[in-house]
C-alpha cells in the first residue's frame, strides 16, 4: 500500500506541472516548477525502498524527459529570476505530455503489485549459517516431534533453490503450498547475491545498481553473449556449492537438523529455479553425486537453460610480437580490440546426462520451440539416464511457476505463454502440486539404475514401493508432458491424476 501512495503523490506532482500552462490561477504559484523534480525524486527512491520495480520504469523515463524540458525554469527559479518559458511550450507538447503521462501511469498502477510482500512466519524456522551469509527458512510441520523409529509418517525432505532474481518474495507461497502436501521444505538465500536478501531483523537487502546489471544480463543475454553467458555460469557454480553444502549441513549440524521435525533425511527432493535449477541439472549428470547422496531421489528444474553448456568462437590467435618496440604496440592495441567486441554464443557444447529422476518444468512455449532458450534442456531431457519427464501448462510463461505473476505483473504479462490462460490462475499452488505429484509416482515406482556399464541393455531394477505421507492433487488433463530417458514407470501412471 506504500508503494501505491508514493506513486499517487509522484503522479500528482507530474500532473500540476502538466497542467499549469492551461490554469490562469497557476501561473503565479512559482514553487510548483519543482514538481518534475519532486516526482522524479520520490520515483527514484522507490527503486532502493521496494527492489526493482519494473512497472515504474516508464513513469521514471517520463519524469527525466519533463525535467530535462523544464531546464530552463529550473535555471530562472534557483537564479532568482523570474521565468514563464513552461508556457510557451504550447499545446501540442500538453497534449502529447498528458497522452505519455496518462500512459505511463497506467502502466506504473495497472502492474503494481496487488498485495504485501511480507514473508510467511507461521510454522516456518530461520537460522543464518556461514557467518551470516546465507540464510536458511524452514518450512515444517506444526505435530508434534515424532520418533524417526516409528516410520511411514516422516515427512520427505525438500530442498529448493529459488530463483536469484525474487528470492524469498516469489517462492513463499510456493514453499508453504508444498509443506501443506506433505514436505519439510528448505529454501536458501545468500547475501550479495540473491536479491532481495533478508538479514536477522527481516530487513530486505538489495542489490545496488551494478549488481542488478551484472544481474540482469546473465538473465537475458545469457544465452546470446559471451561475456553474459561468463556471468550466468558464475550464479550456476554458486548454486551448485550451495546445494552440495546443504546436503553435507543436513546431517552434520546439529542446530539445522534439529529445526527439521518429523523430517525423513534419507528422502530428498531438489527443486531449483533458473540458474538453480540449471545446477541440479549439472549434479545430477555427475556419478560422484549420486554415491555421495544416495538421499537424493530426484529433482525437479523450472525454466533453467544450461548455461554452462553454452559456448562462443574463441578469440583469434594472436599475432607475433615484432622485436622493433614501436612495432611491438600494434598487437597489443589488436588484441585489447578484439577482446573489447561482443562476442556471440555459437555452440553447444558437453550436456549433462542426469542419473536421478527429474522433471522439467518449462513454459508452453517449449512445445513449439525446440531450439534456443529450450536447446539445452531438451538434449539433457533426451539423454537422461533415468525416467526424465516435461510438464507445460497452457499458458505458462517463464516466468509463471511461483508468486512472480503477484508481486512482478508486468513480467507475466510481457513474456506470456504461447497459449491465453485465465489471469487468476494460482500459480505457486499449481506449481506445488506438479512437484508432489512427481515426487510421489517416483516414490511409488523407486526406479533405481542397475551399477551396470551403460553399454549394456540391462533395465532399472525396481524397489519395493515405498509408503509417503504426500498428498497427491487432481490437474487438468490438458496439462502436456513428454516422457525420455529411460522411462520404465508403467504409462497409465501419470502426474495428473490423484
Amino acid at each position: 500500500m506504500e508503494l501505491i501512495i508514493l506513486e499517487y503523490f509522484a503522479a500528482f506532482f507530474l500532473f500540476l506541472s502538466i497542467i499549469r500552462p492551461l490554469i490562469r490561477g497557476l501561473w503565479k504559484l512559482n514553487g510548483l516548477t519543482v514538481c518534475p523534480l519532486l516526482a522524479l525524486g520520490i520515483i527514484v527512491g522507490i527503486f532502493p525502498a521496494y527492489g526493482f520495480r519494473p512497472e515504474c520504469i516508464p513513469l521514471l523515463l517520463f519524469a527525466i524527459c519533463l525535467v530535462i524540458a523544464n531546464m530552463s525554469d529550473f535555471l530562472a527559479l534557483f537564479s532568482s529570476l523570474h521565468s514563464d518559458a513552461y508556457r510557451d511550450k504550447g499545446l501540442l507538447f500538453t497534449f502529447g505530455s498528458a497522452v505519455a503521462f496518462a500512459f505511463t501511469l497506467w502502466i506504473t498502477l495497472h502492474f503494481a503489485p496487488p498485495m504485501d510482500t511480507d514473508l510467511s512466519t507461521n510454522g516456518v524456522k530461520t537460522i543464518f549459517l556461514q557467518g551470516g551469509k546465507l540464510h536458511i527458512r524452514i518450512y515444517d510441520s506444526d505435530a508434534e516431534y515424532r520418533n524417526p523409529q516409528e516410520g511411514p509418517e516422516l515427512r520427505p525432505l525438500l530442498i529448493l533453490l529459488p530463483p536469484v532474481a525474487g528470492s524469498f518474495t516469489v517462492t513463499d507461497e510456493v514453499c508453504m503450498a508444498l509443506r501443506d502436501r506433505g514436505f519439510t521444505v528448505l529454501t536458501c538465500s545468500r547475501l550479495k547475491f540473491d536479491s532481495p536478501f533478508f538479514d536477522r531483523n527481516g530487513m530486505p537487502v538489495r542489490l545496488g545498481i551494478s549488481g542488478l546489471h551484472r544481474l540482469g544480463n546473465a538473465l537475458s543475454r545469457g544465452l546470446h553473449n559471451v561475456k553474459a553467458n561468463a556471468g550466468g555460469r558464475k550464479l550456476e557454480e554458486i548454486r551448485r556449492l550451495d546445494t552440495l553444502y546443504l546436503l553435507r549441513e543436513i546431517n552434520e549440524n546439529r542446530n539445522l537438523s534439529s529445526l527439521m521435525y518429523n523430517t525423513d533425511k534419507n528422502m530428498i527432493f531438489l527443486v531449483g529455479y533458473g540458474a538453480g535449477g540449471a545446477a541440479l541439472t549439472v549434479l545430477a549428470g555427475r556419478d560422484d553425486f549420486s554415491v555421495a547422496f544416495p538421499q537424493v531421489c530426484g529433482i525437479v528444474t523450472i525454466e533453467a537453460p544450461l548455461l554452462s553448456s553454452l559456448e562462443g568462437d574463441p578469440l583469434p590467435d594472436p599475432l607475433p610480437i615484432p622485436t622493433d618496440p614501436f612495432s611491438r604496440l600494434f598487437p597489443q592495441v589488436y588484441e585489447y580490440i578484439e577482446k573489447l567486441k561482443p562476442r556471440k554464443i555459437t555452440h553447444i557444447t558437453q550436456i549433462p546426462r542426469p542419473g536421478l529422476p527429474v522433471l522439467f518444468l518449462l513454459s508452453d512455449r517449449v512445445i513449439d520451440e525446440k531450439s534456443g532458450r529450450y536447446e539445452t534442456i531438451l538434449r539433457a531431457f533426451r539423454s537422461s539416464r533415468n525416467a526424465a519427464l516435461i510438464a507445460a501448462v497452457p499458458g505458462a510463461g517463464p516466468f509463471d511457476y511461483s508468486a512472480s505473476p503477484i508481486y512482478y505483473p508486468i513480467f507475466s504479462s510481457l513474456f506470456r505463454g504461447a497459449e491465453q490462460t485465465e489471469s487468476d490462475r494460482n500459480w505457486p499452488e499449481l506449481t506445488a502440486s506438479l512437484i508432489t505429484n512427481f515426487a510421489v509416482l517416483v516414490l511409488e515406482n523407486s526406479a533405481v539404475m542397475t551399477e551396470e556399464s551403460e553399454d549394456t541393455d540391462e533395465i532399472p531394477v525396481l524397489a519395493e514401493p515405498q509408503r509417503i505421507p504426500l498428498v497427491k492433487t487432481a490437474l487438468d488433463n490438458n496439462i502436456y508432458l513428454e516422457h525420455g530417458g529411460v522411462w520404465q514407470i508403467p504409462g497409465v501412471q501419470t502426474i495428473l491424476q490423484p
